[in-house]
This record gives structure tokens, C-alpha cells and sequence, in this order.
């Protein structure tokens, strides 16, 4: 049976409430939710756990609360649906769903022994504003009671740093969007809330929230599981940043005497005809409960400096020389989390770069060192440039090295990139005349220059779209030349670059300047699409 009814009676009084302590609703949140489709229903009574995980010696009550002063998710009702079912299948618990914040009020919220916080946004919990709310849900979970936050319940207690500290993290982002799919690392295989995934890390489509200290941090709470960045697909989002190297999906933590259990998958409506992940769940809510005694101690974020974690290290980068692709990434895995484990601490990433270049300078294989050029990209610095740079005019190794220097600092990294330019041809020339652009080397301009005379017409097209990027007044000069004494394909990209150039100058204020090549590029004779693109720049400029 649905349990809403049996919330009617303190619902009702608690609209006036509502409407002092939220304000209006976004648009974006209903008042009511949509009725599910059969099939929907279907798929998740077929998929949810029939069996408790744990029996309990007392009825358990839970609340699902699912209001969005924020961004409204549209697989709220499916998970307010799972939960509900999962609890009436097992009997494992009763449901109470609302969106009434006087569900908050002491009197309200002492029938409950845990809540639910699916996809909320923009709580407006406020320790000024509603006092008696955020008391209440405080000694809630401090005297005992718990917490389940699925996937946005992050983004909520912007104006309760307590709160957000209790969650053990805050939405700042989510590189790692809806449409793509993300590989997930299992770090706590043996631990009884990962029963359900079975020890095996997985790849899973749904929107990932980013996470960053300091309010997330494997000191402060028990990390289950984590975005794998070993993987490419994952780790090559527009838009990575070096904390982002340690992404956590899901943890639980200890609060006073209550307990905190999160999980960021919940995005996509699909999950919830998941069984692991419902299985999941399950599990987390008897824990929130205080019905499964799990571990929740956190591991730590730094080495003990005893030693011991390079050591390790040393006997897994012996296996990544040998490492080939389509073989067992296991120890390529372990090494990332060493890597994560260190993150701050940069004494420990300094041994770590060191470690990692030696993997370059022996004998590996090329898959073993495209992985430590990738896991250099994120914390390498100027020690890692020398090899590096040697290995750029080498075909084989090009792209790999470049991909590491190109989010390295510094001017040394410009410096052995317009060096390795004199000594390499073919495909790394190209790339290495695309890294410069992608740094905005002001340094190349000259070099880059003497290439688009170059009767290698790929190389002169590189260098043409590198000098767009670097836009400076030496680049727009050498575009401006090579324009009149260039014809055909390679024509179209120098005035793209051109184009580029112009709308740079309005970026920086020169709009004189930057309208005077808009004009040049309308002028008859220039191809259709450039004088298209010209007029729209033109136009751009005059309202800024």
C-alpha cells in the first residue's frame, strides 16, 4: 500500500510553513509528480531485491523527500517508486514521500529513523533563517538517526556548512554528463555495501557530480567507490581539473551517532531498473537505518611515509613496462589510486613523477608508457619535461608525450616543443605544431610562420590554425601575408585563422582593429562562408 496517506495529516498544516521558510518553487519543480507508465513499474518491481539484506528487530520508517528549490531531476518519481517498493517487497521498511518541508519539524520528524534525500536542490535549510529545521534534522542524525542522499542531495545546504560537511561533499559541477558513459573503480571490494557489484569495477551511463576538498576528502568519510581515471573516456572530459583526479560515486561516514550513506548514480532513469543498483541502495538504507554494522572508518588521503606505498608502487610500474593493450588493467588501477592517495601531499608526487619516468626511459612497452603519460598529464611538472621532450620527434611516442606536456606548466614545456619542431617530420610535426597552438606559444610564431611556405601542405594547414589560436599581433601579421599567397584548401584555413585573429582583438578590446579584418574578409572575391562568418563577427563586435 502506498504509504503517502499516512502523511496527510501533518502535510496539511505545514503549507503556511512552506511557504515562509522556501519561497516560491522553480519552475523546473512540480507540485505534484507524474504517474509512471506500466511498463516503468514493471521494470523496477522485476529488477528490486525481494529479500531484506539484514532483518531488524524494530519496524523501520522512512522518509523519501524529494523537493527541488534547485534543478528538478526527472527520475525523482522512478526512485521515489524503487524505494517505496523495495521497502513493501522486503518489508524491511515503511515509505512516507513528500515534499512538505514541515516534515522537518521536530514533532514531525521523530516518527522516522531515517531520510531520504532523492535528488534534492537548493534545500533552503539556513541555521539564521529556519533555526528550529536545521536543529531538527541535526540531532536527528546526531542522536542516532540517518541519512541516504542519492545523487543531486549534494546540491542542497549552500547556506549550512555543517550540512554539507555531514553529506561529505557539494555539487560544483559534473563534467562527467548524462549522455556519456563513465568506468567506475570499485575501492572497497570486500566491503558488505559493494556485495551487490560483486567485486568487479563497471562502466555506467549517468550524470557523475565532481567532488573536491574540502569538504570531500578519504580522511572524512569511508570512499566505497570512484570514477576509474585509468580509463580515457572517463578521465578525457572537457573541462578536467587536477582535484578531479579523485571522484568519488559513493561512501558512508558516521555522524554523531547517526549514519550518512551516498550514492551519485540516480541521474538517468534507466539505473532504476538496475538489480545491482537497487541491491545498492537496499543495503545503504538498512545501514542508515543502523540495521547493517558496516565499517565506515575512512582510509586516509596520504601516505603513512613509512615507505610502503612506494614500494608497492615500484613492484606495480615493473608490471606496467610489461603491460600491453587488451590485457588486465588491474595494476595500472592500483597505481592511479596510489597516485590519488597522494594528492596534496608534494614531497609524495615528487617520488611518484620520479618513479613514473623511469617507466619512459626503459625498455616498456608503448601501452605501458601511454598510461604514465596520461597520469603525468595530471601531476606532472617541469622534472618530467627532459624526457618527455625526448621522446616527441619519435613517431611512435609523439602523441603520448605531447598529450602529458601540453597541461604541464611552464615555459620549459614551450621551449622543448619548439625544439623538437626542428627535428621531427610528418604526423608529429603536425602534432607538435597543434600543441604549440593549444598553448598559445607567442614564442612559436616565428617558426610557425616559415612553415605555411613549406610545400608539405598538411604542415603549412597546421601551422596556419596554430597561429588562429595564438591570435597575437605576429600571428594576425603572418596570416595576413599568407592569405594573398595561398590558394585552395590551405586558403580556407588561413583565413579561418585570420577570422579567429579578428575575434580576438573584440575579446580584447581592439575592436577597430579586429572590424578592419572583418572588412578585408567581406571584400568580392572571398569564398561564401568566410564572408558569412565576417559579417557575423562584425555584428558580434558592435554589441559588445
Amino acid at each position: 500500500m502506498n504509504k503517502r496517506s499516512k502523511l496527510f495529516g501533518l502535510v496539511l498544516p505545514g503549507l503556511w510553513f512552506l511557504s515562509l521558510v522556501a519561497g516560491p518553487l522553480q519552475a523546473a519543480s512540480p507540485e505534484t509528480l507524474r504517474d509512471l507508465t506500466a511498463a516503468e513499474v514493471r521494470k523496477i518491481e522485476e529488477a528490486a531485491p525481494k529479500k531484506a539484506t539484514v532483518r531488524s528487530a524494530e519496524p523501520r520508517k522512512l522518509l523519501v523527500f524529494w523537493l527541488c528549490e534547485g534543478f528538478f531531476h526527472k527520475s525523482i518519481p522512478l526512485v521515489n517508486k524503487a524505494v517505496e517498493y523495495m521497502g513493501e517487497a522486503t518489508g524491511a521498511y515503511e515509505t512516507v514521500v513528500t515534499n512538505d518541508m514541515s516534515v522537518f519539524r521536530p514533532e514531525n520528524l521523530k516518527q522516522f529513523d531515517a531520510v531520504c534525500f532523492n535528488n534534492t536542490t537548493g534545500l533552503k535549510f539556513n541555521p539564521q533563517k529556519t533555526p528550529e529545521l536545521c536543529k531538527s534534522l541535526m540531532d536527528f542524525v546526531r542522536g542516532g538517526r540517518g541519512i541516504v542522499g542519492i545523487h543531486a542531495a549534494t546540491d542542497n545546504f549552500n547556506e549550512w556548512p555543517e550540512a554539507q560537511e555531514m553529506m561529505g561533499g557539494t555539487f560544483t559541477g559534473h563534467p562527467w554528463t548524462a549522455g556519456g558513459t563513465w568506468a567506475v573503480k570499485i575501492d572497497e571490494p570486500g566491503h558488505p555495501l559493494m556485495a551487490a557489484f560483486k567485486g568487479r569495477n563497471f562502466k555506467i551511463n549517468d550524470e557523475i557530480y565532481r567532488t573536491e576538498p574540502p569538504l570531500y576528502g578519504r580522511d572524512k568519510q569511508l570512499v566505497l567507490m570512484s570514477l576509474d581515471m585509468s580509463d580515457e573516456t572517463t578521465r578525457n572530459v572537457k573541462g578536467f581539473k587536477p582535484t578531479d583526479v579523485d571522484t568519488g560515486t559513493g561512501w558512508v561516514k558516521t555522524w554523531g551517532k547517526g549514519c550518512v550513506f551516498y550514492c551519485s548514480l540516480g541521474h538517468n532513469d534507466h539505473l532504476l531498473w538496475n538489480p545491482a543498483i537497487l541491491q545498492h541502495y537496499l543495503d545503504g538504507i538498512q545501514f542508515a537505518f543502523g540495521d547493517y554494522k558496516v565499517d565506515t572508518r575512512p582510509k586516509g588521503t596520504v601516505s603513512s611515509g613509512k615507505g610502503s606505498d612506494m614500494a608497492e608502487l615500484q613492484e606495480l610500474l615493473a608490471k606496467v613496462q610489461t603491460y600491453d593493450w587488451g590485457q588486465s588493467r588491474l595494476a595500472l588501477t592500483e597505481v592511479s589510486e596510489i597516485i590519488k592517495k597522494a594528492h596534496g601531499n608534494k614531497a609524495e608526487l615528487a617520488k611518484i613523477e620520479k618513479a613514473l619516468l623511469g617507466v619512459l626511459d626503459s625498455d616498456a612497452k608503448r601501452a605501458g608508457k601511454q598510461f604514465v603519460c596520461r597520469e603525468l598529464s595530471i601531476i606532472g611538472s617541469e622534472r618530467s619535461v627532459p624526457t618527455l621532450g625526448k621522446m616527441l620527434a619519435d613517431a611512435e611516442t609523439s602523441d603520448m608525450a605531447r598529450y602529458a606536456l601540453e597541461r604541464i606548466p611552464g615555459s620549459a614545456v614551450d621551449e622543448a616543443l619548439r625544439g623538437a619542431l626542428r627535428k621531427s617530420k610528418g604526423n608529429a610535426r603536425i602534432g607538435i605544431v597543434n600543441s604549440l597552438g593549444q598553448r598559445r606559444d607567442k614564442g612559436a610564431v616565428r617558426n610557425l610562420r616559415r612553415l605555411l611556405g613549406r610545400p608539405d601542405q598538411d604542415v603549412a594547414a597546421a601551422a596556419a590554425a596554430a597561429l588562429g589560436q595564438i591570435a597575437d599581433s605576429q600571428a594576425t601579421a603572418a596570416l595576413a601575408e599568407a592569405k594573398e599567397k595561398t590558394s585552395g584548401k590551405l586558403q580556407m584555413v588561413v583565413l579561418d585563422a585570420y577570422l579567429k585573429c579578428a575575434d580576438q582583438l573584440v575579446a580584447d578590446g581592439r575592436k577597430v582593429q579586429a572590424l578592419a579584418i572583418y572588412k578585408e574578409l567581406q571584400k568580392e572575391g572571398m569564398p561564401k562562408p568566410i564572408r558569412t562568418a565576417a559579417l557575423t563577427g562584425m555584428l558580434n563586435a558592435a554589441k559588445k
